[in-house]
């Protein structure tokens, strides 16, 4: 039989290289871009998570003979998330920073607030 390593350690290397190479602000969003006098260059979070596992073990045959049969398997998965924060503008003159405005999270965050808000005033009102 095939010795076969389920430590699980090759396969999380493979998911992080693979993610290492794919989680890049210049793959997702571009180089840096020359304007007549300006260079407009993004500025973006990275974030990445894996994981993998993998296990092997020995148990009886399943027609209960005195033989041993073994078994093993391993996985991984992992993903990537690149998202806007910036853009740094320079020029001749001055270097700005221009944030990004994350319109959906902001709004999200309101209607979140104002629904936590209604439901602690209806449970005030239901104890009077």
């Amino acid at each position: 039989m095939q010795d076969v390593d389920f430590s699980g350690n090759a396969t999380v290397s493979q998911i992080a290289e693979r993610l290492k190479n794919s989680a890049r602000v210049d793959i997702v969003y571009g180089d840096e871009r020359k304007i007549g006098d300006k260079t407009i260059i993004p500025i973006a979070v990275v974030a990445y998570a894996f994981g993998g596992g993998a296990g092997g073990g020995v148990a009886p045959h399943e027609n209960g003979a005195s033989s041993m049969t073994s078994g093993g398997g391993g996985g991984g998965g992992g993903g990537v998330r690149v998202q806007p924060v910036a853009v740094l503008e320079v020029t001749g003159d001055d270097t700005r920073v221009l944030p990004v405005l994350d319109w959906t999270r902001i709004i999200t965050t309101g209607i979140t607030i104002f629904g936590a808000w209604m439901l602690v005033r209806s449970l005030f009102r239901r104890g009077r």
